[in-house]
């Protein structure tokens, strides 16, 4: 994004990258929990039309960082319960675990290679207090997973990966119910697990620690 303008320069179409500003936005707690979202103030704001802006917002719903009204438009989602996160870490485990033994044998060197890289980024932040961290964590960790979830070759489950937006949603929950995560530098230790596992075609033992990543979380009683 142009830092000066507000405008969206990067790559990508413009409703991904909407997607993704709102998103990130929501997530550092600049738009809290129960906040209108204006859909005028916010073309205004990165220089477009108001159908991307209706675009991205309707895709959100997905990811339950936003709800929408009737004849009110669509606010920040409220923080949702334990129970809730609860459930969404059994869906996440379901379908993630079911698309990696799908595409467990599609590993390549080039896989390998892109999972260390972010993996090293994750690696570099990993120790630092500031309020974006998390934020920037949930977007590399999702491309980490992402490459997981590509080793199926299967276009309408990785679409729908993307769509369920299930890192950030990770993320935002664990925020807003007060869950207590798994140090980050831990997570980086059990990413490198995971792409021995994968490097050295163990596919039980890559299983059983995929199954052990997604759930290292201390849920409140």
């Amino acid at each position: 994004m142009d830092q000066a303008s507000g405008k969206l320069t990067e790559a990508g179409s413009l409703v991904d990258r909407l997607v993704v500003r709102l998103r990130d936005a929501i997530l550092a707690g600049e738009y809290p929990p129960g906040h209108h979202i204006r859909i005028k103030p916010l073309a205004d704001k990165y220089g477009v039309s108001m159908i991307p802006v209706r675009e991205a917002l309707a895709r959100l719903l997905a990811s339950r960082l936003v709800r929408v009204e009737a004849n009110r438009g669509y606010f920040v989602a409220g923080k949702p319960s334990a129970a809730e996160f609860a459930q969404f870490v059994q869906f996440r485990e379901m379908f993630e675990l079911s698309a990696v033994a799908l595409g467990f044998d599609n590993a390549t060197k080039g896989d390998i290679a892109a999972l260390r890289r972010l993996n090293r980024q994750m690696a570099r932040i990993a120790n630092r207090t500031k309020p974006d961290t998390k934020v920037k964590w949930g977007r590399l960790n999702g491309e980490f997973h992402l490459v997981l979830v590509g080793l199926a070759h299967n276009e309408f489950i990785t679409e729908q990966y993307r769509t369920l937006s299930f890192d950030h949603m990770h993320f935002q929950l664990a925020r807003a119910a007060e869950i207590e995560f798994t140090s980050l530098p831990l997570l980086v230790e059990q990413h490198n697990g995971l792409i021995a596992a994968l490097e050295e075609q163990n596919k039980p033992l890559f299983q059983e620690r995929l199954r052990q990543h997604i759930n290292n979380l201390n849920l409140p009683v």
